[in-house]
């Protein structure tokens, strides 16, 4: 950078040019995610955005932050437009980036406050701690709001494709989250405090080595993490069978199409061979079109082929009503047994599964909305399977892998082994199927047990706990994967702890927010009686 760059990021108060500054923060922060995976991205994006907002207020602050949102959101959901169109994708993009704006808001009036404090050299730290806190409490708002949130594209889950993911087994997603918000903004405000120029390169040097070892902590740290993937309860060969099924919201199949379709593929893999011995075979979410729990001839078909060719349980996709009840379920079928046991999905997708206030979404989009014609319920039992003389395996079913509660709740019931059922037919061959194979991915390490993550159309893969990939199954192909993955029954720190820390970061900045504008108005109180 030539200086006059450099003091224009330092001292510059355009309002227009700080709103450059946070789309380019934004959009830094998006293509950390899959399919760009530009590790750096987040780091970047977050120091350009503490520089974007150094001196603002709220309102400033928010409309920075709004900018910032909206690109940063804009780009990593474009996979909305594949089929849903531009209405949805423009409407979750501006909702959320208002919500990262708010976040922002309050990260400037925060920072305003404690910049005025007499905290000596410890300054730097604390308002970044500060910063970090509050942009880990905007991802937390935003998971819960509005609908049930959307808890995609956390920072944390932005390094899964290097050592730093490691950290998540520790601190959790959300930890991670705190810890690069953190050393970002760190860096960020050093740099926009330099010594003075006369000050000499060796005390100038010298003034670095408190943020370098920082961040070095931070960077180094997760080398020294051995992540065990033994077999702590034996192990459980399971097949996973990606169809290659058309199963969209707005797809046209023949009836029982998408079921025959996932019969065929297993088959296949029957005859290879490798399913011999397999404890469990699993399919993805919607394998079968037609309800086999209420009606006989579907019911039929796969009691026949669980029966007389694979001869070992299935744990299958599939809608059913129960009264005026519509779930979104997965059903374990058992040899010479059939339906055993059941999950319904906990948490539909809103204008997904289920429509809210629908009234009012059908006055604005009667077409769009018409098309989900029944509202799926929210289930409550648990997603634990009992696999008949090997273990017990979780099931939860598409967007909820993204949940953190969900997750935790599995490995504290006793699953031994997660599987994560998606159907990605809406989005194409767009980015949402490898940002939800990279979720899958980062719960593993989380969680500490293998996901096998198996979809309609792909990305389906199997993960272990130290986040290595064992099979990614090439998309839109019929294909399957084997394989004998290890049963855990560990609790990782991420379990045990990593559900408060989300909650405690909202909690301290809804208490650091007020204090900051009395703080403020009081010190603007002062300047005014000294002037």
């Amino acid at each position: 950078m030539t200086n006059t760059t450099l003091t224009w990021l330092r001292h510059s108060n355009s309002f227009w040019g700080h709103s450059i500054l946070a789309i380019i923060a934004g959009l830094l922060i998006a293509v950390t995610f899959p399919a760009f995976s530009f590790a750096p991205g987040v780091f970047l994006g977050i120091f350009f955005l503490v520089l974007a907002i150094r001196g603002s207020g709220f309102f400033r602050g928010f409309a920075l932050g709004s900018l910032a949102g909206i690109a940063f959101y804009g780009l990593v959901l474009k996979w909305l437009t594949t089929y849903l169109g531009l209405l949805p994708w423009v409407a979750l993009s501006i909702a959320e980036g208002l919500i990262f704006g708010v976040a922002v808001g309050v990260m400037a009036v925060i920072w305003k406050w404690l910049a005025n404090l007499n905290l000596g050299k410890a300054k730097p730290f604390v308002i970044a701690f500060a910063i970090a806190t509050v942009y880990t409490a905007r991802e937390y708002v935003a998971s819960q709001f509005p609908f049930g949130g959307l808890p995609w594209a956390r920072g944390g889950l932005s390094q899964v494709e290097n050592h730093l993911a490691k950290w998540v087994w520790a601190v959790d997603i959300a930890g991670l989250t705190f810890l690069i918000a953190f050393v970002s903004a760190l860096v960020a405000l050093k740099f926009l405090n330099p010594l003075p120029q006369g000050s000499g390169l060796y005390l100038r040097g010298r003034s670095w080595v408190p943020t370098v070892a920082v961040f070095t902590v931070f960077f180094v740290t997760p080398f020294a993490l051995v992540l065990d993937t033994s077999a702590q309860a034996g192990t459980m060969k399971v097949a996973a069978v990606q169809g290659n099924a058309n199963a969209g919201l707005f797809a046209v199949n023949p009836p029982g199409s998408i079921l025959d379709k996932h019969i065929a593929v297993s088959r296949e893999l029957i005859a290879s061979g490798k399913a011999k011995g397999i404890d469990l075979m699993v399919w993805p979410e919607n394998s079968a079109d037609l309800d086999p729990v209420t009606m006989a001839a579907p019911r039929d078909k796969v009691t026949q082929f669980v029966d007389e060719e694979l001869k070992a349980p299935l744990l299958f996709g599939n809608k059913t009503f129960r009264g005026l009840d519509y779930f979104n379920e997965v059903d374990l079928w058992l040899p010479e047994r059939g339906l055993t046991d059941w999950y319904d999905k906990k948490r539909p997708v809103p204008f997904g599964e289920y429509v809210p206030n629908r009234p009012f979404f059908m006055s604005l989009a009667p077409d769009m909305i018409g098309l989900i014609g029944w509202d799926m319920s929210a289930g409550t039992r648990d997603g634990i399977f009992n696999i008949p003389g090997k273990g017990q395996v979780g099931s939860l079913i598409c967007f909820e892998v993204t949940i953190d509660d969900l997750n935790y709740d599995l490995v504290n019931s006793g699953a031994q082994a997660i599987m994560i059922q998606t159907n990605s037919s809406d989005f194409g061959k767009s980015e949402q199927g490898v940002q939800m194979a990279a979720i899958s991915r980062m719960r593993a390490i989380e969680t500490g047990r293998t996901v096998v993550s198996i979809s309609t159309v792909g990305v389906s893969g199997i993960y272990h706990p130290d986040g290595s990939v064992e099979h990614e199954l090439p998309t839109f192909t019929p294909a399957a994967m084997v394989s004998e993955i290890p049963l855990r029954t560990d609790i990782t720190p991420a379990v045990a702890f990593g559900r408060y820390v989300e909650p405690a970061t909202f909690w301290l900045s809804t208490l650091l927010f007020p204090m900051a504008i009395v703080g403020n108005f009081v010190a603007r109180r002062k300047r005014k009686k000294q002037s």
